[in-house]
């Protein structure tokens, strides 16, 4: 199993083996999956953030 595997069955991604093989074939589907994982990311810190300040 490749990282991307690992880091997609972590998140709960049940498809993760169709998605990887996707992946592998779409640098595409490769830069959106990764800049929503940073986006989701920093938008949970944020409302980390936002809570803390309450």
């Amino acid at each position: 199993m490749s990282i991307i595997e690992n880091v997609l069955i972590a998140l709960g991604l049940s498809p993760a083996k169709e998605l990887t093989d996707s992946m592998r074939e779409s640098k595409t589907l490769t830069i959106m999956v990764v800049v929503g994982l940073i986006l989701f990311g920093g938008f949970a810190l944020f409302l980390l953030h936002m809570a803390g300040k309450q």
